[in-house]
């Protein structure tokens, strides 16, 4: 047995008397990485589809691995990284969790989350690319895992909340998850500091800027696109088109990771208020139900929630009304007006869910606490553009963020992972001892 299992079998039976149940509640909030290292040791996590996979399957190094917002949809910058790679790589093997409609392109092979072909690829693949989290909590260590994630953070996420109990912050199994990602993705400096103290990560962080925003850098593209879904969403090319995409709120919670969505505004009077020929989008988070509440909506009012691709609509639209989201971060790369709208700003910053910083203070567009200001601000014409929000949160978007994934991807082709017994020493055996 390896010096680095040994430690694991102390830690483990020093706690042998706790079962998974306990340490999550007794042990993992004050010392997740204990928590870690007995949850590898005992193969917490690891569901035993993957684990005969894993003993069948050898991994491919030419064989990816991608999945979006849980399967839910073909999006964000797993999407983007995919388009690219099939463009430079195509004669390799792309396997895509997905479980939505839209058709793929490239041809990949398709699996249903958490199927048998799920696991067995997952087992087989070189690179996983996920933008939310796999069903394992710690994939074989031949294979690479690359977590694109999705937005700059502007609420509190994980440890970092504040108005939370320490119980809660955050789970094992994100925990546990996190310490497996290879690399984790990030659009500028300020988020690298978050996502380090939110998610306790302390492995490598490409700083450089998401493979989503890459077609806003692009004008051909950009404007192909936006005539593209404009066309598919039957919206005239002179309409001005506001996209309301919210998130999702804590304290709704409906079960299944779902949340109870809440519109916070009247279609109709919205209508009213905006310029002559105006189209409104409604865009639920992918973890808000909605469907009942925009079961019946007015003309120009579009339910675009099940519409899988957010930059798609993005391209489509002419201003973005949000409000906790980040979405606006990754709009602001367009460079066209954005609206808060923001009715319930206190209860959210001081009861809620706690924010990273004053919205008044740091804002990049009109805010609005009322239904009446927010139809009071829907012409955006004179709004303007605010350039240090840009410079701080969106200056190192070049529209090649995609190769630069897909060359960190390629390079680890030709390297050797760091010991396990060197990281578990440095990070985790003498914090705790």
């Amino acid at each position: 047995m390896s010096s680095y299992k040994q430690l694991q079998k102390y830690v483990s039976e020093y706690f042998k008397d706790k079962s998974k149940d306990d340490l999550s509640k007794e042990l993992f909030p004050y010392h997740p990485e204990l928590f870690n290292e007995i949850a590898k040791y005992r193969k917490y996590g690891i569901p035993s589809r993957y684990k005969k996979a894993v003993k069948k399957y050898s991994v491919d190094k030419h064989t990816f691995f991608f999945e979006s917002n849980l399967a839910k949809q073909y999006t964000g910058n797993p999407r983007y990284i995919y388009e690219r790679m099939i463009e430079l790589y195509p004669d390799y093997t792309y396997i895509w969790s997905y479980n939505g409609n839209e058709t793929i392109p490239g041809n990949p092979i398709i699996v249903e989350r958490s199927s048998d072909d799920y696991y067995k690829y997952l087992a087989k693949s070189k690179f996983l690319i996920n933008n939310t989290t796999f069903p394992v909590f710690y994939p074989r260590k031949e294979s690479i895992y690359i977590q694109t994630w999705h937005g700059t953070p502007y609420k509190q996420l994980h440890w970092d909340r504040e108005l939370t109990p320490i119980e809660k912050k955050s789970s094992p199994d994100f925990y546990a998850k996190s310490t497996s990602w290879n690399l984790l993705l990030s659009p500028n400096h300020y988020s690298t500091e978050k996502f380090r103290s939110a998610f306790k990560y302390e492995g490598e962080i490409l700083e450089s800027s998401y493979p989503a925003n890459d077609i806003f850098y692009s004008k051909d593209k950009y404007n192909q696109k936006r005539q593209e879904i404009r066309n598919k969403l039957n919206i005239d090319d002179n309409s001005t088109v506001y996209l309301y995409a919210p998130t999702w709120r804590d304290g709704g919670h409906i079960g299944n990771m779902m949340f109870k969505f809440n519109l916070l505004l009247d279609p109709e009077k919205f209508l009213q208020n905006a310029p002559q020929n105006s189209t409104l989008l409604i865009r639920s988070h992918h973890m808000s139900s909605s469907d009942n509440e925009l079961s019946s909506l007015p003309s120009n009012v579009i339910d675009v929630s099940h519409y899988d691709d957010a930059t798609e609509l993005m391209c489509a639209s002419d201003v973005l009304i949000t409000d906790y989201s980040s979405i606006v971060f990754d709009w602001y790369c367009s460079k066209k007006p954005v609206i808060y709208y923001v009715p319930d700003y206190d209860a959210y910053l001081h009861k809620l869910r706690g924010v990273y910083f004053n919205l008044e203070e740091h804002k990049a567009g009109i805010i609005c606490k009322s239904e009446e200001e927010l139809y009071n601000n829907l012409d955006t014409s004179n709004t303007p553009f605010y350039s240090d929000f840009y410079t701080e949160f969106c200056s190192l978007h070049d529209g090649h963020a995609s190769d630069k994934v897909i060359n960190y991807m390629i390079s680890q082709n030709k390297t050797t992972p760091k010991s396990h017994l060197d990281k578990f020493l440095r990070k985790t055996y003498k914090k705790i001892f």
